[in-house]
């Protein structure tokens, strides 16, 4: 559950700075919050938060500007 949570927390403030710029943080921000026991596991944790966030300001443009 902690992990589905800081999944969620990250891919939340991805998206927001994505949109709009507000919060300006910087990558050590969000190292606390992807925790993983290997390298591997952190690459594919951030990789998937990536993908969600451009994913979710994609739809959430084309339903504002589209």
């Amino acid at each position: 559950m902690r992990l589905v949570k800081n999944f969620l927390f990250v891919v939340l403030n991805m998206v927001v700075e994505l949109w709009t710029g507000f919060f300006n943080r910087t990558s050590e921000f969000y190292d606390k919050y992807t925790e993983t026991k290997t390298r591997k596991g952190y690459v594919m944790f951030v990789s998937l938060a990536f993908v969600a966030a451009i994913g979710i300001t994609t739809w959430m443009y084309k339903r504002v500007y589209g």
